[in-house]
């Protein structure tokens, strides 16, 4: 089975071939601004790397959040596009679950944090168990770092945009109880990503576009800005290879433009 993998969730951007549990090919991008711009041409790009077209993919996996607004909406609205359009199943998976995966059997307390804004966090608990995996503690929720603190009590592996904006803070307030790892492990990775997909897809958990929504955690803002973006157009640049899409409404145009083209 081969996933293609999408994660926008962040500013680091991140693109995944997997077929079953093997990585075909990988790759994380910052953006200054929008994943809109090099999204395609990431793709496209692993695509051609691995000698496949989108015609191949059986599955697609996607964050669903938290994380950025924007980010997700673009991510969410890709993959409904493109899975509409070729028939294809999805599967959602939160932001701070892959991130956690990095550290699996790990023998602390994991606290996936993601920046928020607004000088607050996303983030939950999560510790491994070697007989169920990893397995969340409490809620997903947004909270102020110093607020956080407050709650921990042991030793804590702390990963994430949020662990490393907030390094000196958690430092100073946990001390010793403060666990930090590689630079590399504070980013989701796109093959955790797909083999978390993977996973669920053969516990038989996939979603319908329909079924598939984004978890943006603070409601007010996602609701305020989803107004201001809402009679955003389809558009279609000159490469055919470039379509952006901003709602599942694109994917349904794209999807019409799609079978028009292979008709003739």
């Amino acid at each position: 089975m081969k996933i293609l993998v999408l994660d926008t969730a962040t500013e680091i951007g991140g693109f995944a071939l997997v077929e079953g549990e093997q990585l075909l090919a990988q790759a994380q991008i910052r953006v200054a601004k929008s994943h809109s711009g090099s999204l395609w041409k990431e793709l496209f790009f692993l695509l051609e790397q691995a000698g496949l077209d989108l015609k191949d993919v059986d599955l697609y996996a996607v964050t669903i959040g938290p994380g950025s607004f924007t980010g997700l909406r673009i991510g969410l609205a890709t993959v409904k596009g493109l899975a509409l359009a070729g028939g294809k199943p999805v599967v959602g998976v939160s932001t701070l679950e892959a991130l956690a995966h990095n550290f699996l059997f790990c023998p602390y307390l994991i606290c996936p944090m993601i920046d928020a804004k607004k000088k607050e966090i996303f983030c939950a608990f999560y510790r491994h168990d070697a007989e169920t995996g990893m397995v969340q503690v409490g809620e997903q929720r947004h909270v102020k770092p110093e607020a956080l603190l407050k709650e921990i009590r042991e030793p804590v592996l702390l990963a994430g945009s949020g662990a490393l904006l907030y390094a000196p803070l958690l430092k100073d307030g946990l001390g010793d109880l403060a666990l930090f790892p590689e630079p590399h492990l504070h980013l989701v990775s796109p093959f955790v990503l797909g083999a978390l997909a993977f996973r669920r897809y053969r516990e038989g958990l996939p979603s319908t576009t329909d079924e598939l929504r984004p978890l943006y955690i603070r409601p007010a803002d996602a609701e305020l800005k989803s107004k201001v973006a809402e009679d955003r157009s389809f558009h279609e640049p000159s490469n055919p290879k470039s379509y952006r899409f901003t709602s599942l409404r694109d994917g349904i145009e794209v999807k019409k433009r799609l079978e028009k083209k292979d008709h003739g």
